[in-house]
């Protein structure tokens, strides 16, 4: 691990970014009238984390790997941290997060879920939001350092 990149450091900033992001997301989609929400249609709130996974998954794969990869181009160990490398992962993370919120939505309406109150719905995506953020950036973190290579 480099000084210049705290992994817990940017987990925990994404954290923070993807729980505003989801609760700015959710309250564009569901409003802000505190009501019942259902699970399915009308209101398709377990549908809602296949664009949330997605999102949370690319975001949180590209913002801290490009800024990490900045940090370590200035670092006095300079380290090769390929851009097209970053881009690539990032795009097979929001693949796999869509893949898992299309698993967490298909998952909630088979079960059948009763209609949730509007306020613990809320608190649902943002807690989804920023714990995925977290373990995405993490991984990403962790496969681009294991990787940089001092040149």
């Amino acid at each position: 691990m480099t000084q210049a990149v705290s992994i817990g450091r940017e987990a925990a900033i994404s954290v923070v970014i993807n729980g505003v992001l989801s609760l700015a997301f959710f309250l564009g989609v569901f409003g802000t009238q505190p009501r019942l929400l259902n699970w399915a249609a009308p209101n398709n709130l377990a549908l809602d984390f296949v664009p949330q996974s997605i999102a949370v998954a690319l975001m949180s794969a590209l913002v801290p790997a490009l800024i990490a990869r900045r940090k370590l181009a200035g670092a006095p160990a300079h380290h090769a941290v390929s851009l097209r490398g970053i881009l690539l992962r990032a795009a097979l993370f929001a693949i796999a997060g869509g893949a898992l919120g299309g698993v967490l939505a298909f998952s909630i309406e088979s079960v059948g879920f009763p209609p949730i109150a509007w306020v613990a719905a809320m608190m649902i995506k943002i807690t989804y939001g920023g714990a995925l953020g977290a373990l995405v950036a993490s991984l990403a973190l962790w496969r681009l350092l294991s990787f940089a290579r001092p040149v």
